[in-house]
């Protein structure tokens, strides 16, 4: 696991500290979000009960677009078509189920690995095909922590929760009793302690 600058698992419970410590470290790397998560602090009491997730997020992925890694043109002279170019072909499959989804199968003709040609109104759909989103990390990468926190760390039977999902952070109160102010006011505290020491860093 790649090292978090902050990991600190709290908790009356010295063996349960270590037991969830070890599920978050698991649960982190099979999902492949270490390199996301920059500092992580977690409290949790079994006898309130209560789970506190709190960690800041280093997401800094943007949108892959079309343009990106192809050449988008117009088509053959007095033809309705587009003429893609891929000069990368990693996300060829993507971008083929994006063009058969929003033009149809029956309008997207592939006459060589690297040459895709939609047929549409170039003068209509041209900019906005280069703009085309071919993949999102950022979301991916969202709903992979949601996966991870809500599904798999979170106790089981801790069905009341208060979250908060940002690009910036992630917080996560959960209990299986109404959620107390004071447990929302510690989650905050711990968010922001991180955010000092990152400052301070």
């Amino acid at each position: 696991m790649e090292q978090l600058e902050t990991f600190v698992v709290e908790s009356p419970d010295a063996v349960g500290a270590k037991t969830t410590r070890i599920l978050i470290q698991d649960v982190l790397a099979d999902l492949s979000l270490n390199r996301v998560i920059g500092r992580l602090k977690v409290f949790v009491d079994p006898v309130e009960p209560v789970f506190i997730f709190t960690a800041l997020l280093r997401m800094g992925t943007p949108a892959i677009r079309l343009k990106d890694f192809a050449k988008v043109d117009m088509g053959a002279l007095g033809k309705d078509e587009i003429k893609i170019e891929l000069i990368r072909e990693a996300h060829a499959v993507k971008l083929l189920n994006k063009l058969w989804e929003r033009y149809g199968k029956e309008n997207i003709e592939q006459p060589d690995k690297k040459i895709i040609v939609v047929k549409t109104d170039p003068i209509k759909e041209l900019d906005e095909l280069r703009e085309l989103i071919i993949e999102e990390p950022q979301q991916e990468v969202m709903d992979r922590l949601i996966d991870a926190v809500a599904l798999r760390i979170i106790p089981e039977g801790f069905r009341v929760r208060k979250h908060e999902l940002s690009t910036s952070h992630i917080m996560f109160v959960a209990s299986e009793d109404t959620l107390k102010p004071e447990w929302i006011a510690k989650a905050r505290e711990m968010l922001e302690s991180m955010r000092r020491e990152e400052e301070n860093a």
